[in-house]
């Protein structure tokens, strides 16, 4: 099973209440931080169990248990208001104890179902999926609208606090650890250039213009389960981010990931750019499910959520490359810089559009 330790996986499994034996176990690939296997549980009758088992990576959660007491904040929330969704947000099985997650060898995990007739997308070329994308983040946005945000833990401190993110970044590319930064000095005059842009929203919400609400913070196309053939979206799914934040955030990031005319880490940066036919159709869907509890100024810094989060996340993987590459998973040379021009390719092209950009979300927030 591809060096897969199955011993160890059927440890994990022995935590809950389930019967059976592991048939088949696979990895998913696609995520950059967690370890993610897809499982095939055989008990001694009946049909098989598939499932989803992930250890949860406690280099970038340092506190593991602040994470699920999160996902599981937020289930009894769902529980509470007893409603139906268009789109479902996922939830993991409890173990033995009573427990949302496993630890074993000092390692925490999660189990979950394996969602039936689902996919996720890496890249999309219909832009009509994105409407359906854009409604399922702004629907979790209104789910949890309501909830206390003093029930929720900071899984990650000043995640998307882009002025500590650049801060950091030019702490690095100052520390040079690995002798990288000599060839990427273009690459660090684009954030040194665009540094005071890129932190107007965390002074606009630190002075309390915009305000926290619980937010996903991770809201990548990929991390909507759609379906197969329909392709609406069923289950929103990574929840280990959500935690107080600001809409435009979550805007942004889907935007710069589902609106992208490459894959995130293209190296052909010609391909790189801003579909607009996808932005507009994300923004659509987004601010309708939205529609009622954002205020005018939120409104307003959706387009500029768009450029932040990429200019923040291109500092990120420019400063994991200076670093030696310690955060995300690279699946080849020079992986996070490819990752980080990318970025920046897309974050000119959105600053070159920012008036359209800014003109379709008026316009949606009218609809």
């Amino acid at each position: 099973m591809n060096n897969i330790n199955l011993e160890l996986l059927s440890q994990v499994i022995g935590h809950y209440p389930l019967q059976g034996t592991i048939s088949e176990a696979s990895p998913c690939v696609n995520g950059h931080i967690n370890d993610t296997y897809r499982i095939n549980l055989r008990p001694t009758s009946g049909p098989n169990h598939e499932l989803i088992l992930q250890r949860i990576n406690d280099h970038v959660f340092v506190e593991p248990e602040k994470v699920m007491h999160n996902i599981q904040e937020i289930a009894a929330h769902l529980r509470q208001k007893d409603s139906s969704y268009d789109c479902d947000i996922i939830s993991f099985i409890h173990t033995k104890t009573g427990r949302n997650y496993a630890v074993v060898n000092d390692q925490y995990w999660r189990l979950c179902h394996y969602v039936p007739n689902s996919i996720t997308y890496d890249f999309v070329e219909d832009s009509s999926l994105l409407y359906s994308a854009g409604y399922a983040f702004g629907q979790f946005q209104s789910i949890l609208a309501d909830l206390p945000m003093d029930q929720l833990h900071e899984t990650i401190p000043d995640f998307h606090n882009t002025r500590k993110r650049l801060d950091a970044f030019f702490a690095m590319v100052d520390k040079d650890p690995h002798g990288r930064v000599n060839d990427v000095q273009e690459d660090i005059a684009f954030f040194a250039e665009h540094r005071e842009l890129a932190c107007q929203l965390t002074n606009m919400q630190e002075a309390w213009i915009l305000p926290l609400r619980v937010t996903h913070n991770d809201t990548k196309y990929n991390n909507i389960l759609m379906h197969e053939t329909t392709g609406e979206p069923l289950c929103v799914i990574d929840l280990d981010t959500v935690m107080p934040g600001l809409p435009a955030h979550d805007f942004g990031d889907a935007i710069r990931f589902a609106a992208n005319t490459a894959v995130e880490d293209e190296p052909d940066l010609s391909k790189v750019g801003l579909n607009m036919d996808n932005y507009r159709e994300f923004t659509r869907g987004f601010l309708k499910a939205c529609s009622g509890f954002l205020t005018d100024k939120e409104i307003e810094t959706m387009a500029l959520g768009a450029i932040t989060i990429t200019i923040e996340l291109a500092s990120r993987f420019l400063a994991d490359h200076i670093d030696g590459d310690n955060y995300f998973k690279i699946h080849r040379p020079n992986h996070n810089l490819e990752r980080a021009r990318c970025q920046v390719a897309l974050a000119k092209d959105m600053l070159a559009k920012y008036d359209q950009m800014q003109q379709i979300v008026m316009e949606s927030a009218q609809v």
